[in-house]
């Protein structure tokens, strides 16, 4: 096998032929950048790609090292051929002299449980340690698009359908937004943080996703409305194979009118009609009770990725690392 830096279209190329995850693809490096360098890579064996890797680097300040972080990489299915990608994979971040990478594994959306146990004895195996922390959502709540509406909607919670049926009787409608409306889905977020004090992107971050990502009709924005009154709004992002919802939400009208209810199964319909596979809901970690119960209730099923991992190769930058990352914690009154 052999490791190689590759171009623009070599990458999109693969990243197409590899169904890799929309944390790995062209656009989320950009996205990313400057504030992290991406290093795009393929693996290939007698000059078949077996793997490709968006790897986003970023220097740790008072060191001169970077580190790297691959967010949902897509693994091999076997210890084997990972094993063989791994070594490749390890000798090029050395000659980057990287001080260590942090992995976030995909899995698959079917047989997850035996690829999540697979996937972590290669992990251990291949050297890695695992890390108490994610930077990706840990659990999520996923649903079968290959199933009929009728058995969709039948598998919904009796509440959310009913949720779902009043939200239209008073009036709630949705529609796909347009480039225009993102300040709409901007100042959604900013009710959202408001009232939840979550931390989150500014409005600058999410239309530069929009941009690289609806270019590429690889994103869907999605827009609940009442008498011409926003009541939330959703930004769904997409591979060939599957749909993401990675953010968004409803204002406080729109929670009291159930507009999240009919929104969520617009957009899994949509999806459903684009011909994806899966739906994804992107997160349902168990310290959000409610909003995993909301998730949960439409039916689908929950979906716990490995933990996070990391590949040390300069124990003193690592340590520094830890370090800093300790001290911006206490900054932002984060958990340990």
């Amino acid at each position: 096998m052999q490791i190689k830096l590759l171009k623009k279209d070599e990458y999109l190329h693969l990243e197409r032929s590899l169904h890799l995850h929309p944390l790995q693809s062209y656009a989320w490096g950009e996205v990313k950048s400057p504030s992290w360098r991406p290093m795009r890579v393929g693996v290939f064996k007698d000059e078949t790609p077996v793997a490709a890797f968006l790897i986003l680097t970023r220097r740790i300040p008072l060191f001169g090292k970077s580190f790297g972080y691959i967010p949902r990489a897509t693994l091999c299915e076997n210890s084997e051929a990972f094993k063989e990608v791994f070594e490749q994979l390890n000798a090029f971040c050395k000659n980057q002299g990287l001080s260590h990478i942090l992995l976030d594994p995909d899995l698959p959306f079917t047989d997850s449980e035996k690829q999540k146990a697979s996937f972590e004895q290669i992990l251990n195996e291949a050297g890695f340690m695992k890390q108490k922390r994610q930077i990706q959502p840990n659990r999520t709540v996923v649903l079968d698009l290959s199933k009929s509406e009728e058995e969709l909607f039948s598998a919904m919670r009796s509440k959310h359908r009913q949720y779902i049926r009043k939200a239209k009787r008073d009036g709630v409608r949705i529609r796909l937004g347009k480039d225009r409306d993102l300040e709409v889905f901007c100042e959604v977020i900013k009710s959202i943080i408001a009232v939840k004090g979550h931390v989150m992107h500014d409005c600058g971050y999410y239309k530069k996703v929009w941009e690289l990502f609806s270019k590429a009709d690889r994103a869907v924005l999605f827009v609940a409305e009442r008498d011409n009154a926003v009541l939330g709004s959703y930004m769904i992002i997409l591979n060939d194979d599957n749909a993401y919802e990675m953010y968004g939400g409803c204002n406080e009208e729109g929670n009291r009118l159930r507009a999240n209810y009919l929104m969520k199964w617009e957009a899994i319909n949509y999806c459903k009609k684009l011909g994806k596979k899966y739906y994804d809901q992107w997160g349902a970690e168990p310290w959000y009770p409610g909003l995993v119960q909301f998730k949960e209730g439409f039916g689908g099923k929950i979906l716990e990725y490995p933990s996070q991992y990391v590949y040390i190769y300069d124990r003193a930058a690592y340590t520094m690392y830890k370090f800093l990352e300790r001290v911006n914690r206490i900054k932002q009154n984060l958990p340990f």
